[in-house]
C-alpha cells in the first residue's frame, strides 16, 4: 500500500528534520562575528568560558576609592553575616571587593594588605575564644584555607600565611595562635597557595599531625615528620590526635589539579559524627576513566555535610551532585599571588553556582558560619 501523500513516512520526516538542521547550521555559519565589546575585558584578553560575564579590569585605582571601599565592605560583611539565604547588600560588598582585588596592583597596596592581615587577625581572635558546643563552626580564612571546630576537634586545611608580596603576609605570631588552636593540618598539594613550610613546621613542632600529599617538600628534612596516606577512594585512614585522645577519619581520594599534578580530595570524618570534604585544586579531566568515576560516588558511599570546593573546579555542580552536601561553602576566591587573569572572583562563584539545588554560602577572607547538625 503506497503512504498517503497527507501522511508523511518516517524517512519523510528524516530528511526534513536533517534539512531544517542544515538551513539553521547555514543561517549561524552566516553571522557576522559579534562585534568587540567598546571596553577591555579578561574575556577578550584571555578567550575562555571561565571569563564570561566578568566585568573589566583596572591596572590600578585612586587609594580614596580603595579606602572607602574596603570600609563600605567592612561595615556590610560585619553587618550581613554568611547566610543560607543571602542579604543582597552582602552580595554586592563581595563584588565590590572583586573589583578592589582585580586591580592589578592590588597585591601590592597598603590598604589591601592591612584590610587581609586584619580580617585574618580577627578570625584568629575570634577562633580563640570560641567554644563549639553543637554542630560545627566553619571560618574561611584565606584563598582555600579552613579552619573547622566541633564540639570534640579542630582542624585546618591548606593554611598558608598569603602570597609573597612584601608586606602582604600575616604576621608569624598570629599564625602560631592559630597552630595552637587547631588539632591537625591537612594540606591538598604542593603549590604554595595551599602548602606553606613555615605552617606546617607550626603544627609539627606542637606535635601535631600534618596529613599531606605523597612527595610533598620530597628530600628535605620535613618531608619524614609528614603523613603521607595513600590516596584510595575506598581506604579510611585513622589519624591519631590530642596525643591520642581522639581520631579523625580520613579519606584521601587520588585527585588532580589539571593532568599532571597530583591534589588530594580529603574526606575528614570527625569523632562526633561531621564529615567534610575539601578538594584542594581538583580540576580533572571530564570523560570516562576520569576523577569523575569516584566522585560520582562519594556521596553514596559517606553521608557529607559540607563541601568546600574550589571555586573554579571543574563543572561545580557535577562535583556537587557526586559529593551529595547539606551545604557547600566555596574556597580559592581572589587568590592573590596569581596574575590577574587566573584570580578568581566572587562574581565567577556565583555564576558557577546559580540554579544550585545545594545551599551554597560564600564567605570573604576571616567570616565564619555556623553549621547546625
Amino acid at each position: 500500500m503506497e503512504a498517503s501523500p497527507l501522511r508523511p513516512t518516517a524517512q519523510h520526516l528524516r530528511r526534513a528534520l536533517f534539512g531544517a538542521a542544515l538551513l539553521q547550521a547555514l543561517l549561524v555559519y552566516a553571522q557576522p562575528a559579534a562585534a568587540p565589546k567598546p571596553y577591555p575585558s579578561p574575556r577578550h584578553a584571555y578567550p575562555s568560558p571561565r571569563y564570561e560575564l566578568t566585568a573589566p579590569e583596572l591596572p590600578d585605582a585612586p587609594d580614596e576609592w580603595i579606602d572607602r571601599s574596603i570600609q563600605w565592605v567592612n561595615d556590610i560583611l560585619d553587618s550581613y553575616g554568611p547566610d543560607v539565604v543571602e542579604h543582597p547588600v552582602r552580595r554586592a560588598a563581595l563584588i565590590r571587593l572583586d573589583d578592589i582585588l582585580h586591580i592589578d596592583s592590588a597585591p601590592a597596596k597598603t590598604l589591601v594588605q592591612q584590610f587581609y592581615r586584619a580580617r585574618i587577625e580577627k578570625a584568629v581572635k575570634e577562633i580563640e575564644a570560641t567554644r563549639v558546643t553543637s554542630g560545627m563552626r566553619i571560618w574561611k580564612l584565606y584563598n582555600h584555607g579552613f579552619f573547622v571546630r566541633t564540639p570534640s576537634v579542630s582542624f585546618t586545611f591548606d593554611i598558608v600565611p598569603g602570597t609573597r608580596a612584601p608586606g602582604f603576609e600575616v604576621d608569624a605570631k598570629v599564625l602560631e595562635r592559630l597552630a595552637g588552636q587547631s588539632d591537625a593540618l591537612l594540606i591538598s598539594h604542593m603549590h604554595n597557595d595551599h602548602a606553606s613550610q613555615i605552617v606546617a613546621k607550626l603544627f609539627l613542632d606542637r606535635k601535631k599531625p600534618v596529613v599531606a600529599p605523597e612527595g610533598l617538600w620530597s628530600g628535605q628534612d620535613i618531608a619524614a615528620r609528614l603523613i603521607f596516606p595513600k590516596p584510595s577512594a575506598t581506604t579510611i585512614h585513622e589519624i591519631p590526635i590530642q596525643n591520642g585522645r581522639q581520631v579523625l577519619k580520613v579519606v584521601v581520594y587520588p585527585g588532580h589539579q589539571g593532568a599532571r599534578v597530583t591534589n588530594n580530595v580529603q574526606l575528614l570524618t570527625t569523632p562526633d559524627g561531621f564529615t567534610v570534604v575539601h578538594t584542594g585544586d581538583q580540576s580533572g579531566a571530564e570523560g570516562p576513566g576520569s576523577d569523575f568515576d569516584w566522585i560520582a560516588n562519594i556521596g553514596y558511599q559517606h553521608p557529607v555535610d559540607l563541601l568546600m570546593p574550589n571555586c573554579w573546579t571543574t563543572d561545580m555542580q557535577r562535583v556537587a551532585r557526586g559529593v551529595d552536601p547539606k551545604l557547600i561553602i566555596t574556597g580559592h576566591e581572589n587568590e592573590m599571588g596569581h596574575a590577574v587573569k587566573d584570580r578568581r572572583g566572587y562574581t565567577q562563584t556565583y555564576n558557577h553556582l546559580f540554579g544550585s539545588h545545594y545551599p551554597f554560602i560564600v564567605m570573604g577572607w576571616g567570616e565564619s558560619y555556623y553549621y547546625p547538625k
